[in-house]
Order: C-alpha cells, then sequence, then structure tokens
C-alpha cells in the first residue's frame, strides 16, 4: 500500500497511509492528512490515485508556500518511489506500491568505446555539485603577473640607487 513517510524532525518517522483515491493534505482537520505547521496551508495539496498500479499524482492547491518534489516547485506530479515531497516545510517520503530496491546498474557498453579501443567518459557519470564550477578570470592572472614584475622593477631600481649612494658616500 502507497504511503506518505514524514522525514522532517517534527514528524519524523510518522507514516500516513495511502488508501483512498483521493488524499487530501493540510493544515486544516477535515484533510485526510493532517500536518499542523504553520508552513503548511489548510487545503495545501491532493494526491489523486491514478489506474490499476496505484501510484498517485500530487496537485498542488494553490498553497502559500508550495508544493515540491525533489527540490523542484510542482502543481502536478506523478509520483514516483523514493520522491522527497515538500509541503511548505515538511519533508515525506512517497513509497509507492511497487517499491523498488534501487536502479539497476548503468550499461558498461556506454562508456567505452569500442572503435578506437579506448575508454571514454560516460554520459551517466555528471557533477552532482550543487555550486557552479568557478570560472578564472585570465585578465586577473595578467593583472597579477603585471604587478608582480612591477615590483621587481621597483625592487631593482631601488637596489641600484641603492648601490650608487652607498658607493658616493664612500670616496
Amino acid at each position: 500500500m502507497p504511503k506518505l513517510v514524514a522525514l522532517s524532525e517534527e514528524m519524523a518517522g510518522r507514516e500516513f497511509s495511502l488508501d483512498a483515491p483521493t488524499v487530501t493534505v493540510g493544515r486544516a482537520p477535515d484533510n485526510t492528512i493532517c500536518i499542523e505547521d504553520g508552513s503548511v496551508s489548510s487545503h495545501h495539496a491532493e494526491l489523486v490515485r491514478e489506474g490499476e498500479a496505484g501510484d498517485y499524482l500530487l496537485r498542488d492547491l494553490n498553497s502559500t508556500n508550495g508544493t515540491r518534489v525533489n527540490g523542484e516547485r510542482v502543481t502536478e506530479y506523478k509520483l514516483a518511489s523514493g520522491d522527497t515531497v515538500r509541503f511548505g516545510r515538511i519533508d515525506c517520503r512517497y513509497e509507492g506500491v511497487a517499491q523498488r530496491g534501487s536502479k539497476p546498474l548503468p550499461d558498461i557498453k556506454r562508456g567505452i568505446d569500442l572503435d578506437a579501443g579506448r575508454q571514454r567518459p560516460s554520459s551517466v557519470f555528471q557533477n552532482v555539485s550543487p555550486f557552479r564550477k568557478q570560472k578564472v578570470d585570465k585578465s586577473a592572472r595578467y593583472l597579477q603577473w603585471a604587478v608582480v614584475i612591477l615590483a621587481l622593477l621597483a625592487l631593482t631600481a631601488f637596489a641600484v640607487l641603492a648601490y650608487k649612494y652607498y658607493t658616493q658616500t664612500q670616496m
């Protein structure tokens, strides 16, 4: 049976069975799933069972703080097992009818160039960092080198002038 499992600290571990054709979520007591949190609207979202498989379609009901699935704001979304759903600031995990133990491994042949006999990077592996790759500003490097060269020239000029002054005072 599909269910939502609360992940947020305030409700961690609570499970909500999805056994009705339509399940409403919100702060008001007339909802099927009542979440008493200020970030959740009175009538925040609804889950509607689809087809024979029993998976649910999530619909946001024009909530103030929105509904997110896997971090993306949605108005309507067909849920799959393992999806993280956020109502306001409350996170839940959707566990569908057909629990998937894990995703299958990628086909190893996709990452190998058989013609050239050498391995190339697979398209399966991507940068998953939430931070953008920083671009190197080459003009800043040129400026740094210019400052270093000018400092060396100034130091050399100072050394020459100090040597001349020292040799003149010795005479």
